[in-house]
């Protein structure tokens, strides 16, 4: 469910001060659309340039989020908006992004936005999971929708946003940048890969033969093992299923059919 969403004018002015330490006098601050699960979303023009900043109290159930995006930031740089900074202020928790001039990514086909996905997923399935920063284990996160034997295949030690939906994808400055890494997760390269495909099909009416192609512009994907795909996509319609039943909403319904349909292929030509 969104998280309530305030204006940055509406915080407490402490709070709204310390956030000016960091940034120093505003030339405006402008609440955007994008961040549903953030109460604070604003574009904050300043003298030295624009930022991204997301808040949210400190006592919110997924603050967390915030905190493990703060920590991936230095590890994605050229692939998502660098990491300002990160504060915590007087109950709330603020991190602070590079502001990008551009918009969601399109995912139909013909869409001049693939290939840049595409290039970009790529430059993702190279980077290592840093040692030292909490994430999640793909492995762990899939055991309850896989068999046991079939877990190995997605274990790694890759670096994987793991959501690329196009809310999560913004295009500008020639070139796709990944944002929102809350589920970041150590994993195998081609995964991410992977969740495209689903989203190829779910929001750019793709078929899952021409979802697959696309993703196998990434290196790792052309690569995985038929098995890993196999109990991947199956292990994905598995998970979609289960939000379906919980969040019964026709966008939920539409990812899931997507990921049947995936599931379905993928069965039907291996």
């Amino acid at each position: 469910m969104p998280t309530e969403r305030i204006d940055f004018a509406d915080l407490p002015d402490d709070v709204q001060s310390a956030v000016l330490e960091r940034t120093g006098p505003l030339v405006s601050a402008e609440s955007m659309s994008s961040g549903f699960n953030s109460a604070i979303s604003a574009r904050l023009a300043t003298e030295q340039g624009d930022l991204y900043v997301k808040g949210l109290p400190t006592d919110h159930p997924r603050v967390w989020t915030q905190t493990r995006e703060a920590s991936v930031g230095p590890y994605v740089g050229g692939i998502s908006p660098r990491v300002r900074w990160h504060l915590q202020a007087d109950g709330w928790d603020f991190v602070a992004f590079d502001a990008l001039d551009g918009r969601h990514a399109h995912y139909t086909q013909g869409s001049e936005d693939l290939p840049l996905v595409a290039a970009t997923l790529e430059r993702l399935s190279g980077l290592r999971a840093p040692d030292g920063v909490e994430t999640k284990q793909a492995e762990h996160r899939l055991r309850d929708h896989a068999p046991a034997a079939a877990l190995a295949h997605f274990a790694g030690d890759a670096l994987c946003h793991t959501d690329p939906n196009p809310a999560n994808v913004m295009v500008g400055q020639g070139q796709a940048w990944l944002v929102d890494w809350a589920w970041a997760t150590r994993g195998a390269p081609w995964l991410d890969a992977g969740y495209w495909v689903v989203w190829l099909i779910a929001e750019g009416g793709h078929t899952p033969e021409s979802a697959e192609q696309w993703a196998s512009r990434i290196s790792a994907f052309r690569a995985a093992p038929e098995t890993g795909l196999n109990a991947f996509a199956a292990a994905n319609e598995s998970v979609w299923s289960e939000i379906a039943e919980q969040s019964p909403d026709p966008w939920t319904h539409s990812v899931h059919t997507a990921a049947k349909a995936w599931a379905s292929y993928r069965v039907r030509t291996t």
